[in-house]
């Protein structure tokens, strides 16, 4: 991850040339102004990923926060480097131990902390508190909708969290509101997710009342390994892959010397042994375009023979 440099100066209480100079630039679209006084090259905030153009928030406000504040929610989220759908909040996310209620400013979005007990680490810049992996994780699940904190979760079982941890980090919270949420966020997470992506879908299926698939199950016949898929309905002996693009565009998730026509070669071989496979029945596929609706995924899994039925939760937009 890289890291977006912070330009000091051109306050509003500043008259010196180098106020001046980053006020003019960033009328000039040169520089983007993230607070008071804090401004980032302009190419290198396009060029940034969503992850590093929060995390250069966040670094911006720092020395205008109070010390008591805990980067929390969204903001370490970012900064444990976990999934997230697009950008990320304007608002840096911190809760304040000595609030009973939550704030929320243009730049800074104050949670509730009073009576909690934090369990944090810190950032290696300057020091700032930020909320654990696992406290992060949880809060996100309170917080947010399924298919954002579904991924995030995902990838913290995967870093080596146990689902006991966040259990008892959940217990040990004072929320209420959105509980029960956070529970099924907990319930559907697993560390073999293959990709945010997958997660997403997974939450998708469950929606929709999908029974619960294995996941990145392995299939074999005479000719050796076939491969590993996304998502296997065993009483139904249906394979569903989640097709996100990215192995036929991104060059660096292809084997070397393959271009994207090989892959797509190599996948349909590879779908040809599945389908010719004992326990397989029949094999389908989704993308973004099935998870984002909801009829288009049923109608995928009536075709292919799995059952659905009414979800526990649906999306929350």
């Amino acid at each position: 991850m890289a890291t977006l440099e912070i330009l000091v100066g051109g306050g509003a209480d500043e008259t010196g040339r180098r106020g001046r100079d980053h006020r003019d630039r960033a009328l000039r679209g040169e520089l983007v102004r993230l607070a008071p006084g804090r401004f980032v090259v302009a190419d290198d905030w396009r060029r940034a990923t969503p992850g590093e153009r929060h995390i250069a928030r966040i670094k911006a406000l720092h020395d205008r926060l109070a010390p008591r504040l805990v980067v929390s929610h969204a903001s370490a989220a970012a900064l444990h480097g976990l999934p997230w759908p697009g950008e990320f909040p304007v608002p840096v996310e911190v809760i304040d131990p000595l609030r009973s209620t939550g704030q929320s400013l243009r730049s800074v979005h104050k949670r509730a902390g009073a009576g909690r007990t934090l369990r944090t680490s810190y950032m290696v810049a300057n020091g700032r508190a930020l909320t654990d992996l696992a406290s992060t994780v949880v809060d996100l699940a309170v917080a947010y909708p399924l298919r954002t904190s579904v991924p995030a979760v995902d990838r913290a079982l995967a870093r080596g969290s146990s689902l006991d941890e966040l259990r008892a980090t959940l217990d040990e919270s004072t929320a209420v509101q959105f509980r029960a949420r956070a529970e099924r966020a907990l319930d559907l997470a697993d560390a073999r997710s293959g990709s945010p992506g997958e997660s997403v879908a997974r939450v998708a299926l469950d929606e929709v009342g999908a029974p619960r698939p294995m996941l990145q199950q392995e299939f074999r016949d005479g000719s050796g390994p076939i491969g590993v898929v996304d998502f296997w309905f065993a009483d139904q002996g249906v394979v569903l892959e989640f097709d996100g693009r990215v192995k036929y565009a991104d060059p660096s998730m292809r084997a070397a010397g393959m271009s994207a026509e090989d892959v797509l070669v190599a996948e349909k071989r590879r779908e040809d042994r599945l389908r010719r496979h004992p326990d397989v029945r029949a094999l389908g596929r989704i993308s973004v375009v099935e998870t984002d609706d909801t009829e288009r995924l049923r109608s995928v899994l009536r075709a292919v023979g799995v059952p659905t039925a009414r979800g526990h939760f649906t999306t929350v937009r």
